[in-house]
């Protein structure tokens, strides 16, 4: 059986590949530079972001990360391994904004979440 995708997943799954997709692009520019003996500082790394859009594709990401997030909270309050570990889930939720590694482990859990939740 097919695994269904939320809104909130298929919108963090297109964010994603088009922040690598720009992100490939700052690098061979960075890339292009360097082979053609030119030195790559700040400036230089200024203009090749704001020509490719790295910001914005990088806030676009957030932003999806962000709209994920908040969904698996939604999604998840039924389920009964949450409503078992309600305080451990809870703690990795308040960490979300300041700790990287509780942020990529709600992501992880938001992807392989297969509800009818939209």
């Amino acid at each position: 059986m097919k695994k269904k995708h939320s809104k909130a997943q298929i919108d963090y799954l297109a964010a994603k590949e088009h922040f690598l997709q720009i992100s490939a692009q700052a690098d061979k520019r960075v890339n292009a530079l360097r082979e053609e003996g030119k030195e790559v500082g700040q400036a230089e790394m200024e203009e090749i972001i704001e020509r490719v859009g790295l910001h914005r594709a990088f806030n676009e990401l957030t932003h999806a990360e962000n709209v994920l997030i908040n969904w698996t909270q939604t999604a998840i309050k039924s389920e009964p391994e949450f409503i078992q570990n309600r305080s451990t889930f809870e703690a990795l939720y308040e960490r979300v904004k300041t700790d990287v590694e509780a942020r990529g482990a709600i992501l992880n859990l938001a992807m392989r979440l297969n509800l009818e939740l939209a």
